[in-house]
């Protein structure tokens, strides 16, 4: 008995010493950094491997990791004291698969010395002396480059912060993109549509090893599912808007969500709203389809509701996606998934926006608007719905008393006598 609570004692004195003087994330070997260049890159080692970035919470310990199974953590910035979210972007599972099909593709055993082995795969070792193309990040599975283009890659290229020289694209940069490709294509994404060009993303920070470092995003939006009727209305246009942004923009490049669910959206101190689950969209370059123009390319590609069992999903056509540069496919995945009555995640039935008060109903008639958005009863009913429905959810966040409900509703008759004056 004395030795076992001695053993005991020793083990939770060198636990309280390894959480308090001792930081993970100084540690290549916790980084993986041997993998490189089957790894995410090498822009943000310099200030994790000098201490200044330390983790919080239940990241410190590692006897937890086992429960961690999507392997994200949580740290601080010590000297500018914002929070990170810390990410090896898959399953360990995962991992070792992909490593593995790299191995056996580079016809060695599984669990082969993946940083030298990778340069004898197949695609890598074509690459040596030829660009990386579209044709060789398409992957079996839904991701940024299931509808590549040349355009998109180059823009990739000029916002990749892990080139090694920033005038040439070395063959270690293409080895390591390939790679990335493979596992997740998320902190990719991040970095060519990035949160200052009001992407809606958390600002991202760089990678080191097998781990990518960005913005902490806020509190799940889960966390909301019970907040104020105003509060989730606000939520509700942010996500709409999001939808518009992501459809339409200056650039010519269409982002199509096609997994959304609660838990890829988070929410910060300020109420600002980002998509912190980024591995599943899919990125269509408008004007890559408007030059090969194929059957049917201009005409609006309409995505078909499903009830699904009264689950949440999406149903779409990556095909049809990267034939079109036009679809409501957004605004469908917001209201059928998130803000609809259609909206239903384990304990959290009738969407974003239920138990709707009377004047959101009556005066606004959102639960309509929003149901057309979901479920149309027209052709372009969506596209036809959606501005109103932008509209309505603009006014309704501003409401904070019964005399600026009839504020609002006069504002907006003005708005519309006003539109068609001009008209």
């Amino acid at each position: 008995m004395f030795v076992f609570s001695l053993l005991f004692s020793l083990f939770l004195y060198w636990s309280i010493y390894k959480i308090v003087f001792t930081n993970d994330l100084q540690s290549e070997s916790f980084l993986e950094t041997d993998k490189c260049p089957a790894c995410y890159g090498m822009s943000a080692c310099g200030f994790l491997l000098t201490d200044q970035v330390k983790l919080t919470g239940w990241s410190k310990l590692r006897f937890l990791d086992f429960v961690n199974v999507k392997n994200v953590h949580f740290g601080k910035h010590v000297y500018k004291e914002h929070n990170v979210v810390l990410k090896k972007l898959a399953l360990d599972k995962e991992l070792v698969e992909v490593d593995n099909e790299v191995c056996k593709d580079a016809n060695r055993e599984a669990g082969c010395d993946i940083a030298r082995v990778i340069y004898k795969a197949s695609t890598p070792y074509s690459l040596k002396d030829k660009p990386i193309l579209p044709k060789h990040l398409n992957s079996l599975t839904v991701s940024m480059f299931s509808c590549a283009s040349y355009r998109l890659l180059d823009r990739m290229w000029s916002y990749y912060k892990e080139r090694l020289n920033q005038d040439d694209i070395m063959y270690r940069d293409k080895v390591q993109l390939w790679y990335i490709s493979k596992v997740n294509t998320e902190p990719l994404l991040m970095q060519t549509f990035p949160a200052r060009e009001g992407w809606p993303f958390p600002e991202y920070y760089g990678a080191c090893g097998r781990f990518t470092v960005s913005e902490h995003g806020g509190r799940p939006l889960q966390e909301f599912y019970h907040a104020s009727f105003v509060k989730r209305v606000d939520i509700a246009y942010q996500i709409m808007k999001m939808a518009l942004k992501m459809t339409e923009n200056k650039d010519d490049f269409i982002l199509y969500w096609t997994d959304i669910q609660y838990e890829n959206f988070a929410v910060d101190a300020g109420g600002k709203v980002r998509i912190i689950d980024a591995e599943n969209i899919i990125v269509v370059d408008k004007m890559a389809v408007e030059a090969i123009k194929p059957r049917g390319w201009d005409d609006l590609y309409e995505s078909d509701f499903d009830e699904c069992d009264g689950e949440n999903c999406i149903t779409f056509s990556t095909n049809n996606l990267c034939r079109h540069v036009n679809s409501d496919h957004n605004y469908y995945a917001a209201c059928r998934n998130l803000l609809s009555q259609y909206g239903s995640e384990p304990g959290m039935p009738g969407g974003l926006l239920h138990d709707m008060p009377d004047y959101a109903k009556n005066d606004w008639e959102l639960d309509g608007m929003l149901n057309e958005c979901a479920r149309p009863s027209k052709p372009k009913g969506r596209i036809i719905i959606k501005e109103r429905l932008i509209e309505a959810l603009d006014h309704l966040r501003k409401v904070k008393s019964a005399k600026d409900i009839n504020v609002n509703i006069l504002d907006a008759l003005k708005s519309k006598d006003d539109s068609k004056a001009n008209e």
